[in-house]
């Protein structure tokens, strides 16, 4: 990911600088939403540098960083902050999120799928909604899964053969995981695999959960073309594991167009993208 450092003093500072209030003092207020813009633009900042921007002092600058870690806005780090990592909410509350934008990639998935396919199917919200589509539309397909919701949701098709992972079972996501899992995943090959995120950028895609970004890197690694599905909300979104860099990607189907490094890394990996329209 491209990073942007602050302008030191060497550099004109007027389009970095927000206007102050108060006199010559820039409020609290001001000061925490020029760290968080530039944060949207850079991963990591440096106290020092944000002081200088600033023209306030380096112990004010301390102070708004331990403000904005309590809010979970930012992560401290050594001399600085950094963005914090996207954190998955339950799969009962992302269930009742994006379904518009889940909706419209769940048809664009389904008019790709064709008659006598071989899928793997990652656990997911987005997957679910997938799965959904899948029932009401495909015919004899085969679907291989490690998530219960998404094989109850496809079996009510007949016509589509549904394959269940074994593993250790997850009593809040309803899905399997572990070395049987993906010694299992290894053992097929499919035409495409379908795998979801917690939150994509310019590295790739990443989850919250390192045992399901191990399934959904193990999943990519074994089919003729691997589909990343992700709404909007996951744009630049860090968590704990890059399951997969974009070259591993064949096509990212999501609801709106990328900016930034993103665009970029999706470009230069020949990543196809997929806009559908809620």
């Amino acid at each position: 990911m491209t990073s942007e450092r602050l302008q030191t003093s060497d550099a004109p500072l007027a389009d970095k600088r927000p206007r102050k209030t108060d006199g010559d003092r820039l409020s609290k207020l001001a000061r925490h939403k020029h760290i968080i813009a530039q944060l949207t633009a850079a991963p990591t900042l440096r106290a020092s540098e944000i002081a200088a921007v600033l023209g306030v002092s380096g112990e004010t600058i301390r102070r708004d960083l331990v403000e904005l870690q309590e809010q979970k806005l930012i992560n401290r780090t050594y001399g600085g902050a950094s963005r914090p990592f996207a954190l998955e909410p339950a799969l009962t509350d992302r269930k009742a999120l994006m379904i518009a934008e889940r909706e419209a990639i769940a048809a664009v998935i389904a008019d790709l799928v064709l008659p006598n396919e071989v899928l793997m199917l990652a656990a997911g919200a987005t997957t679910f909604h997938i799965a959904r589509r899948l029932a009401s539309r495909a015919r004899d397909i085969t679907v291989i899964t490690h998530d219960y919701a998404i094989a109850g949701a496809l079996a009510v098709n007949s016509s589509i053969r549904v394959l269940c992972c074994p593993g250790r079972y997850h009593p809040t996501e309803g899905y399997v995981f572990g070395t049987q899992t993906i010694a299992n995943i290894n053992s097929y090959e499919a035409n495409r695999a379908i795998v979801s995120a917690t939150g994509i950028s310019a590295r790739g895609a990443n989850d919250a959960d390192d045992e399901a970004g191990a399934i959904y890197g193990a999943m990519v690694k074994r089919a003729a073309e691997a589909i990343l599905v992700a709404d909007h909300s996951k744009f630049d979104q860090r968590a704990l594991t890059v399951f997969a860099h974009w070259t591993d990607i064949d096509r990212l189907v999501t609801d709106r167009q990328p900016e930034g490094a993103l665009a970029t890394a999706l470009r230069e990996a020949g990543t196809e993208l997929i806009v559908a329209q809620p």
